[in-house]
């Protein structure tokens, strides 16, 4: 009896159904008394549900764990019980109120299992990596190096009464740099605005961050592009851009007091570098309200370790 729910009935149910046959047995199994007749048995919805609740309810609660704080688009289903339509209906009743889409995979579970635990298992013998070159983005900074004079002509006041020159190469994480199975590396970002500039500020942005390598000889160089900004040097190659949507840009302002007391405002943005297995994995983290970490999708630095 077991078997038969087990392989068809719990496969089938989508909790639409006002009655459910187990089919296990023979013509000869007869007891009305349980609702058996020619050794099939016949469980109302209700009943079927119930064999589901307690572990749907787990599987909700961990999921609210996780989501806490972020927002996706997809929730992948992987597993035999993966495959439930029950178990999608049930997730897709309560996360597609935070505007996320249930989906399951196409392969045979057996194959998702042994993928995760092959995954599993090259983590766990990753001990570590060295950086196979240095990586970095491009970005604006207040002088404060003798190799910043070089460009001093096209350097501005920025709205927080800094000297700032744009189009630095800022470094991230340096060559040959080890990188051991829970590294993680930080760095924050700030971009700042003149009261005048908050008045034409959208509720609503997409901030992007290009990774680069640095593929040359020697040590990584100040400058990322050229004094006009439309071209990358010879030695830098992309190799991932990252992305955060924030719906929410206001909120994450803070008002700032710079040189002499003059007010600005300033959105403080970070990169997040980790070791995932064998690769480096980054993404872009942010504040918004009383949500002190939001997430960006993670983007993968291909071929960055050794």
């Amino acid at each position: 009896m077991v078997r038969g729910f087990e392989s068809k009935t719990k496969r089938l149910f989508d909790g639409t159904q006002t009655s459910n046959v187990v089919d296990f047995g023979g013509n000869k199994d007869n007891d009305r008394s349980y609702g058996i007749i020619k050794g099939k048995l016949i469980l109302s919805k209700d009943e079927v549900a119930q064999t589901f609740d307690n572990v749907i309810g787990g599987i909700v609660e961990s999921c609210q764990k996780l989501l806490r704080g972020r927002r996706v688009e997809h929730i992948l289903l992987v597993g035999g019980f993966g495959e439930s339509p029950y178990l999608k209906k049930r997730l897709m009743d309560i996360f597609s109120k935070q505007g996320a889409t249930v989906v399951t995979v196409e392969q045979p579970s057996r194959k998702a299992a042994a993928e995760g635990g092959a995954i599993w298992y090259i983590k766990r013998q990753v001990k570590a990596r060295a950086a196979r070159f240095t990586l970095g983005t491009i970005s604006s900074v207040a002088v404060h190096r003798a190799e910043h004079l070089e460009r001093i002509e096209s350097a501005f006041v920025d709205s927080d009464g800094l000297l700032t020159v744009r189009n630095t190469f800022t470094t991230l994480v340096k060559k040959d740099e080890v990188l051991d199975d829970d590294y993680s590396h930080t760095a924050s970002f700030a971009a700042v605005f003149s009261a005048v500039e908050m008045l034409f500020i959208p509720e609503s942005v997409n901030r992007k961050m290009d990774i680069y390598a640095w593929e040359g000889e020697g040590d990584a160089p100040v400058w990322a592009e050229n004094e006009e900004g439309d071209e990358i040097i010879p030695g830098l190659r992309l190799l991932c851009s990252l992305e955060a949507d924030m719906p929410r840009l206001k909120e994450s302002i803070k008002e700032m007091t710079g040189p002499g007391g003059k007010k600005y405002f300033q959105s403080d943005i970070r990169v997040l570098i980790f070791l995932g297995g064998t690769e480096l994995t980054a993404r872009l983290q942010w504040s918004e309200g009383q949500e002190k970490n939001c997430d960006g999708p993670v983007g993968i630095i291909s071929n960055s370790t050794v």
